[in-house]
């Protein structure tokens, strides 16, 4: 039998304790975050942002990059395509370069140099009344370094000599990493609590568009991510031309702790996705092509990849691999269209085209709401992405 006189003093020392809980002050709820105030000084439309610090283009020119102030909690970061460059055949400015070496006073937002002025098309076109992105604040980041984003070096290139000109070197500063981290850096201290950040990028920041999106994942746990990848998911065996190092990629990808398991060796796009979707389990990763983009089989015959047989057995095979790197997880989708044209985000066809019945732009709305997709796959490749029109029965066409 348990003594009563310690059971008494258990049973007045819990109801004391109750007591003191009870008198204690009750603690103060965390004062709000006022998501509006580091966003105070941006004007309506697009800002201009200039980082400055060791930001730079291809050429030493200055770098900047443009912001759109909408909803605080809604953000989209958008990575700009203009080819890559990774030779001296490729990068020399005096030669037939491969990539876009944008002046500082050419490098404007999506829109040109007035904001809404109705240039811009695509998730850029705010007062479309389809765009799923209208009401979401934008980060746009230029692209002026030949290395898809994802460069952390000054490469000198040796051009040899010709009949009109001797030998001579050419350096090009691959300081795309540089130039997004300072993006990024901003975009952190500026959106301090985004609900959803949505990273994409066309072409050339098609490909780094996972690498992007792992920084947004570990820097806002909280928040949805998504990124899409815009045209470049047919590069395939681009080991033997190695462009990740002329640009020094393994160097800016050293931030990540599992990136140790992608070397030189065995580098490639598709690992930017499978490392980025294993280290991410909670974000989506997906991308958007066509069968026989143009630009994809252009920029792969000058890599020196066979593309007799086309694009598409390339992207599928691209998918097989990253689905079977995957095999398990839930994050990571595909929309195959037919048709050769380069990229989708920014351009018209952006509220037209479709795949296997599923319009890109209500495939891509789902992804911005959290909503499950699968993926899309052309049934007939070889046929055009723009549905037809619609024939009623007086036999009178009713699209234009």
């Amino acid at each position: 039998m348990k003594n009563r006189h310690s059971t008494s003093l258990i049973v007045t020392a819990a109801l004391f304790a109750l007591a003191a809980l009870a008198c204690a002050p009750a603690e103060e709820a965390p004062e709000p975050v006022d998501l509006e105030a580091p966003l105070a000084d941006l004007a309506e439309g697009w800002n201009t942002i200039d980082p400055g610090g060791s930001t730079t283009c291809s050429d030493g020119s200055p770098f900047r990059f443009f912001v759109r102030k909408a909803d605080p909690t809604q953000l989209v970061f958008y990575l700009q395509g203009g080819g890559g460059c990774w030779t001296a055949e490729t990068c020399d400015p005096q030669g037939r370069p491969t990539y876009t070496m944008t002046a500082v006073e050419e490098m404007r937002s999506p829109s040109g140099t007035e904001p809404e002025e109705g240039a811009a098309h695509g998730i850029a076109a705010f007062n479309h009344p389809e765009n799923p992105f209208a009401d979401h604040s934008f980060v746009f980041v230029p692209y002026c370094t030949g290395d898809v984003h994802i460069g952390d070096r000054d490469t000198v290139y040796d051009v040899p000599a010709t009949e009109e000109a001797p030998a001579r070197q050419v350096t090009i500063h691959h300081r795309g990493y540089t130039n997004g981290r300072a993006a990024l850096d901003w975009t952190y201290e500026h959106f301090l609590g985004p609900e959803t950040v949505f990273i994409t990028g066309s072409s050339a920041g098609s490909i780094p568009s996972p690498v992007y999106a792992r920084h947004f994942a570990e820097n806002y746990p909280a928040a949805r991510v998504t990124a899409l990848g815009d045209g470049a998911g047919g590069y395939r065996n681009l080991t033997d031309g190695r462009p990740h190092e002329s640009w020094g990629t393994l160097a800016a990808l050293s931030h990540f702790e599992n990136m140790n398991e992608v070397d030189t060796d065995n580098f490639s796009f598709e690992a930017l996705y499978i490392q980025a979707a294993k280290a991410h389990p909670d974000a989506m990763f997906t991308r958007y092509d066509t069968a026989e983009d143009d630009v994809q089989l252009q920029f792969l015959r000058i890599a020196g990849t066979n593309v007799d047989d086309g694009l598409q057995p390339l992207l599928d095979a691209n998918e097989a691999d990253i689905d079977a790197a995957l095999e398990g997880q839930d994050n990571y989708r595909s929309y195959i269209a037919a048709g050769e044209l380069h990229t989708i985000m920014l351009r018209p066809q952006f509220y037209t085209y479709e795949s296997d019945g599923v319009k890109i732009r209500d495939w891509v709305a789902s992804l911005a709401a959290g909503e499950a997709v699968d993926d899309v796959h052309c049934g007939d490749c070889s046929g055009s992405p723009e549905p037809e029109a619609e024939v009623p029965e007086t036999g009178e066409a009713t699209g234009p």
